[in-house]
């Protein structure tokens, strides 16, 4: 099985790219969009994620 890649802990809200290489980015629903932090539990989901992932490999 392939482990798809999880998103940054600290990357956008909206579509989980780094700060530094976002700029402005579109994707739905929030269309348009500067980056915006992450919340307290997108951090943790992510990287639970991460770490899950790693297992698998």
């Amino acid at each position: 099985m392939v482990a798809t890649a999880a998103p940054s802990p600290s990357g956008c809200q909206h579509c989980g790219i780094d700060q530094r290489e976002h700029m402005q980015r579109w994707k739905p629903p929030a269309g348009w969009h500067q980056w915006t932090a992450p919340t307290q539990d997108q951090i943790k989901t992510r990287m639970r994620a991460r770490r899950a992932n790693r297992k698998e490999q």
